[in-house]
Parts: structure tokens; C-alpha cells; sequence
């Protein structure tokens, strides 16, 4: 998953965003966090999510969700991407008590959590919306992390699936040998898989794609699916489009929660703030579906070959070996997609 995708989406400055943390902080110090909540009582969170304006409507429907199933008990207040703290800051912030809860994507703390890279999506590690949920639900890698969560002082909530994350090019591709003659703009996690069938690639910033495009600085790029490419007008550009099966869900953003303001929750409210937000996770994932399905009448669609996407699990073995090495979780979680891509074929 690409860290910058949703870097584009926060709407103000550092400057802006570290004087409303001095503010929270100043506050902090007259107002209770989260007062206990009595029969009947209204308790406050405060969130930051790391999307922008475009998402407004989405989260206005979570927040309306809660009040209606706690009866109004629950008012979930939501600041967009970076006008609490700067977007990179955000789990700082949680665990030290500034935010209540974020919506989040564990890329942006991978170096304070060592499960959050492999947790928000690393290449090859899960194909399909069934295969993640497996890993999550059955195999155990929600509750490794909910465990890794807890110790960082965060409850975590519920993953929350997002959309595609597939190859956009010039012309068309249909096999790994074609993009050998290709220069591909992609992650340093993507380019460590492509590298090893000798595809060149190089990393731009979402702002450079158009015009790297449109001026064959670059022949194509690994970044979402139809829908945030047409977003960005790509389609005006690029048209081929080839499902690589790399990853999908091609990222996993998540709802945490600080963990004392979750201890101070009335069990009834934490029964009711788990099954919305999971309600509205799957209602989440549902409108990226219906996103991409809806722009994908302006690409030509090809996917790689199986063969292909097997050889890119065994390219992928080094990548995931980083990831296991950070800490003993990190590894349990390593074998937990080793183990599956093995049931599934990808992997002997």
C-alpha cells in the first residue's frame, strides 16, 4: 500500500495542525479526557481520521450510526486528516491521550509499531477479500494485533478493507515479461517484488503522476484501482489496466480507540461502538467496490496470469522476511500469510 496515497488528503498545515495540539494539550489539562458515563448520560470522542473533504459523507454516516444504536449516547466527534495533528502523528497522539480515537492506516507508524506495515497491507500477503478475512477472523491475526494494540495502550476495533491496488499503463500488459520493458512508478515494498524480474521502477509522489504520464517519464504505475485512478483524471493518459492480484483489499486502514477511554466505557456502549463500527467497516468496503465498478468502463482490463502471480509470492518471500524480523509478533504474523499462501498454492 502506497504511505502517500491519502498523505494528498490532509487539508492543513503542520503549522496549523501543531498549534491545535498545543490547544488540546492546554485543554486537556482543565477537562476531563472522557468522563465516566452514567445510565443515560452523553460521552464525547474525539477522532481524527486521515481523509480529507472527500470523505465528509461517509463519516458523517458513522457518527449518525453510533448515536442511533446508543440512542444517543455515543457522540463521536471527527476532525478530517491532519486539523488536529499532522496525519504521521496520529497514533502518538492516541496513545498519549490528545486524540480519543483515530481512524487510521498503520503505514503511517510503522516505525513505532512493528506489526502496523504487514497489518496495512505488504505485497502478496492476502488475494482476495475472503483470503483477508480468513487471516483476520480464523487464523488469528486480529487477535495478535488487538493483543500488540493493547500494549501500545490502543483497543483495537475492526479492520476496515479498502479497495484496488493494481497496475495503470500506456499499454497493455498481460504477463510480467511485458513490464520488463516498462519503467513502473512504485513503492519501495512493490519495487523489492519487481525487481527480481528485472522491471525497473522508480518512485514519484500521486501529485507527479499526470505528468509523468502524459511525458513517458514513466510507462505506468502501481498505486489504487479504476476509481482513485480516475480520480485523478489518469484515464485521460494511461488506459491499460492489468489486475496483478499483488494485493486485494490493497490496504487496511483500522478504528482505534485510547485504551483507557475504552476502560471507561460502560460495557454496553462497547458492545454497541463494536458492532457499528464493524457494520459500517463492510458498508465501507461495499462503496469502494461500487467506486471502482463504476469507473472501470474507462480502462481496457487484463490480469496477469496465475503462473505469474505465483512467481510474485516467492519475489514477495523477501519483503516478508524484513517484516518478520522486527519483533517474535511480527514472525507469528509472517507465518500466519506464509501458512495461508502455502493452502492456497501461491507458496510451496
Amino acid at each position: 500500500m502506497d504511505n502517500n496515497k491519502f498523505a494528498t488528503r490532509t487539508l492543513t498545515t503542520s503549522i496549523k495542525a501543531s498549534l491545535a495540539c498545543l490547544a488540546l494539550a492546554g485543554s486537556a489539562l482543565t477537562f476531563p479526557m472522557l468522563a465516566l458515563a452514567q445510565d443515560g448520560e452523553v460521552i464525547e470522542i474525539r477522532m481524527q481520521r486521515y481523509t480529507g473533504t472527500e470523505e465528509d459523507e461517509i463519516f458523517k454516516r458513522y457518527q449518525d450510526m453510533l448515536a442511533e444504536a446508543s440512542d444517543g449516547r455515543i457522540k463521536l466527534n471527527i476532525f478530517r486528516g491532519g486539523e488536529l495533528v499532522p496525519n504521521d502523528q496520529m497514533f502518538a497522539a492516541l496513545r498519549g491521550g490528545t486524540l480519543q480515537a483515530i481512524y487510521g492506516y498503520g503505514g503511517y507508524w510503522g516505525g513505532q509499531m512493528d506489526t502496523a506495515v504487514l497489518e496495512s497491507g505488504i505485497p502478496m500477503a492476502w488475494t482476495s477479500l475472503e483470503e483477508a478475512k480468513e487471516l483476520w477472523n480464523e487464523r488469528g491475526l486480529g487477535e495478535l494485533l488487538a493483543e500488540n494494540y493493547t500494549q501500545q495502550g490502543v483497543h483495537y476495533t475492526v479492520p476496515v478493507f479498502g479497495g484496488k491496488f493494481d497496475l495503470l499503463t500506456k499499454e497493455p500488459v498481460e504477463s510480467l515479461e511485458d513490464m520488463s520493458e516498462l519503467k513502473i512508478r512504485a513503492t519501495p515494498s512493490v519495487s523489492a517484488v519487481l525487481n527480481h524480474f528485472d522491471i525497473p521502477t522508480v518512485y514519484i509522489p500521486p501529485q507527479e503522476f499526470y505528468i509523468a504520464l502524459s511525458t513517458n517519464a514513466i510507462d505506468g504505475l502501481i498505486y489504487g484501482g479504476p476509481y482513485d485512478y480516475s480520480v485523478l483524471k489518469l484515464n485521460e493518459v494511461a488506459t491499460s489496466y492489468t489486475e496483478l492480484n499483488m494485493l486485494y483489499p490493497g490496504f487496511v486502514d483500522n478504528v482505534l480507540v485510547n485504551q483507557n477511554v475504552w476502560n471507561s466505557m460502560p460495557e454496553d456502549l462497547q458492545d454497541t461502538f463494536m458492532e457499528v463500527t464493524a457494520e459500517w467497516a463492510d458498508y465501507r468496503h461495499q462503496k469502494f467496490v461500487e467506486w471502482n465498478e463504476e469507473a472501470a468502463h474507462l480502462f481496457e482490463v487484463t490480469s496477469l496470469p496465475e503462473g505469474d502471480v505465483v512467481a510474485m509470492t516467492e519475489a514477495a518471500q523477501e519483503v516478508w522476511n524484513a517484516e518478520a524480523e522486527k519483533s517474535p509478533q511480527a514472525a507469528e504474523a509472517i507465518e500466519m500469510i506464509r501458512s495461508m499462501s502455502r493452502d492456497k498454492g501461491r507458496l510451496e
